[in-house]
């Protein structure tokens, strides 16, 4: 592939109290020549379209014969990509990396053990194409602290939004640290997390896979509990989100108003239908439980929790297919499966979605399922400059989104695992950045 030419910055040394990690500012304009551009908002992809970018928002798209370029504006060459919006990670966790086993002993470490675990982790995840990712628990406020750390420039990573600690009881599924038990105590956890900077509550309302003695379909909760947390969320301008695979548990979240359900591999078809008719969102998580990397790894010599996996593996490919083509809105997440975005896409496209679609899963819908599509998930004026481009045509052969080769948040072009500038020399460059 050509390689886009420097902008006039290049060799601009990043300030020294930041070396090699810190967002070097984007010029005020750029001008992105692309090869095919998928803009995600269903219109269908335009060949040699053109994007304009200024302070790190999108100011003009559109085919290149009809939008002129600002004149001496420095230009990018995607001649040879396919263009599209960031994607958007809509369910993960920084600090865990499932290959690693006993995902809830990762979570009771020392909190800087897993800050430094986590900086490498979304680093991973940005080169591969996430610009944007909603995080559904650690323990300590980690992600706050760290979403705050990627604001200032100090580490490099996606856009993140934060639940801080997952709300669930002392008996429950992703009981590392905190824990909470009746209505009184999961308001105040709900309060205390929005008062340290939560973006939504996420509440465990079923078993999980990895955790030995938990129940896949039983409720962790009552009702009233349940409802305490969607309140608490509602009170705040705020939403929740319930872990919750199937069964009793899925069914009480939908009814108590969660706008998410996360994961829901073992839903029903009535499940299903509830969620449809309460306009809720699955969150599918495929990475997790089928990448040799996931569970599987980290987690083999464990035989509880293996015949977990091989329970909802089993359900998974039997059902999912049939949930994906019912009309219930859907969006995808890697779970910790850092850089694995495009596996996630994969699978929906192996359990019958359309590339397109998949795609779609991939950016606007992610954005309109944690509330942020104002800002992202498609290439529009007035949106965030985040881009990513792919060699290859996903619309033609998923498996293209395994090849991000180059990435922008926000404005500022990242190449490989390092900000504009650093690492090979080049500025701008396609640094060969997938996972």
């Amino acid at each position: 592939m050509s390689q886009p030419g420097p902008p006039p910055d290049e060799g601009k040394p990043l300030p020294a109290s930041a070396p090699g990690l810190s967002p070097t500012p984007a010029p005020v304009t750029r001008v992105l020549r692309c090869g095919t551009l998928f803009d995600g908002t269903g219109a269908p992809p335009v060949r040699q379209a053109t994007v304009v970018v200024a302070d790190g928002r999108i100011v003009a798209v559109g085919p290149s014969s009809s939008t002129p370029a600002p004149p001496g504006v420095a230009t990018i060459d995607l001649g040879e990509c396919f263009v599209m919006p960031g994607l958007v990670d809509a369910h993960s966790h920084i600090s865990i990396v499932p290959g690693h086993g006993n995902q809830i002993g990762q979570l009771r470490q020392p909190p800087v053990l897993q800050a430094l675990r986590a900086t490498a982790n979304l680093q991973r995840d940005l080169a591969a194409g996430t610009t944007t990712m909603r995080v559904m628990a650690e323990e300590h406020f980690l992600d706050a602290d760290v979403r705050e750390a990627i604001e200032a420039g100090i580490v490099v990573g996606p856009r993140l939004l934060c639940a801080t600690r997952g709300i669930t009881a002392s008996n429950g599924h992703g009981r590392a640290i905190s824990s909470f038990d009746g209505v009184d105590e999961i308001r105040r956890g709900v309060r205390e997390n929005f008062q340290r900077g939560a973006d939504h509550v996420k509440l465990f309302a079923t078993g999980g896979v990895s955790s030995v003695s938990t129940n896949l379909q039983a409720s962790v909760y009552s009702r009233d509990e349940i409802r305490a947390a969607v309140e608490e969320a509602h009170r705040v301008g705020k939403y929740a989100a319930a872990h919750a695979h199937g069964g009793l548990g899925l069914r009480l979240a939908v009814e108590e108003g969660v706008s998410t359900i996360e994961h829901g591999g073992l839903a029903s078809e009535d499940d299903v239908a509830l969620m449809i008719d309460r306009k809720t969102w699955l969150v599918c998580t495929f990475a997790i439980l089928f990448h040799p990397t996931g569970i599987e790894q980290g987690d083999r010599s464990r035989p509880a929790i293996m015949a977990k996996v091989r329970q909802a593996r089993q359900v998974v490919e039997t059902q999912f297919p049939r949930t994906l083509a019912s009309g219930v809105r859907f969006a995808v997440g890697t779970d910790s499966m850092h850089g694995l975005m495009a596996f996630e896409l994969e699978t929906l496209v192996r359990f019958g979605v359309t590339p397109r679609d998949a795609l779609l899963a991939g950016s606007r819908w992610g954005a309109e399922a944690c509330r942020v599509a104002g800002d992202v998930g498609t290439v529009e004026p007035g949106k965030r400059a985040d881009l990513i481009a792919v060699d290859g045509d996903p619309l033609a052969d998923i498996a293209a989104m395994r090849r991000v080769r180059w990435v922008m948040k926000d404005g500022v072009v990242y190449t490989g695992l390092l900000p504009e500038g650093h690492g090979d020399g080049r500025t701008g460059g396609l640094g060969r950045s997938g996972a």
